[in-house]
């Protein structure tokens, strides 16, 4: 039996083995073994197989955001002093040599988490399917289900780190003030059409909105049972209207 250039066979009493380098992949001469992108031709008797091993393809980029959320529930159930990294490679069913290789610590992998519950709150702001309504929309971050209550636990486990750390303080900052500039940008959009008050700072009443939301959704956090899902929104409705005045309505000449 022949084999084309570049390629071995053994036989035995069983058939033939061939292993044939793919056009991406050279074979060492003399090599038996059958690695990535090999592929290994079996050839009991007179029938010839071809089998093709690739390399598995591994996203990394999503094998991070699958830590990120795995550490967002463990974070969220145990809080960050008491998560260890071997509980967040068993919520993501890795290992803990797989988040080591992702990320350097434990503190790490909190901004991971952090920046999933961020980019997630900053998703909402900018899609065109958001409420139209400000405190609609405000609504949306209230701590009523599982899910949201993790995603706060997650924030105040990150606000007890970067009390002491600047670094951390930072990253916090940026978070809000792109926070702040999303809403100061749908203030400003609904604004121009008319919508609210012209006479409202953008800016402005985009942090307040934010600490308004910070304020008693920490509390509701905190005392889940003293804060059900019909007191937060009204809490967010009597806080936050009054903020954003509706623009006043043009007379017409003749009325």
């Amino acid at each position: 039996m022949s084999f084309s250039e570049g390629t071995f066979s053994t036989t035995d009493s069983e058939g033939a083995v061939a292993v044939r380098p793919s056009p991406t992949q050279q074979q060492l001469p003399g090599s038996h073994g059958a690695g990535p992108g090999l592929e290994i031709g079996l050839a009991p008797k007179a029938v010839f197989y071809i089998i093709t091993i690739m390399p598995k393809k591994i996203d990394h980029d999503q094998r991070r955001r699958d830590i990120a959320r795995a550490a967002i529930s463990v974070i969220g159930e145990q809080g960050i002093d008491n998560t260890r990294l071997v509980d967040v490679a068993r919520a993501a069913n890795a290992t803990t040599g797989t988040i080591t290789h992702y990320f350097e610590d434990k503190d790490a992998v909190l901004l991971a988490a952090l920046d999933h519950v961020a980019q997630n709150i900053l998703f909402m702001l900018r899609s065109p399917d958001r409420p139209d309504d400000l405190v609609e929309l405000a609504s949306l971050i209230l701590p009523l289900d599982e899910d949201s209550l993790r995603d706060w636990r997650v924030w105040m486990s990150f606000f007890g780190r970067a009390v002491g750390d600047p670094a951390l303080a930072r990253i916090n900052k940026a978070y809000y003030d792109e926070f702040r500039d999303g809403l100061a940008a749908i203030i400003r959009r609904q604004q121009a059409e008319g919508r609210l008050s012209p006479g409202i700072d953008p800016a402005m009443t985009g942090d307040a909105i934010i600490s308004i939301i910070d304020g008693f959704c920490i509390r509701a956090t905190l005392e889940r049972e003293e804060w059900p899902e019909h007191r937060q929104k009204a809490q967010l409705e009597a806080m936050l209207r009054p903020l954003l005045p509706k623009a006043e309505k043009r007379r017409s000449k003749g009325g």
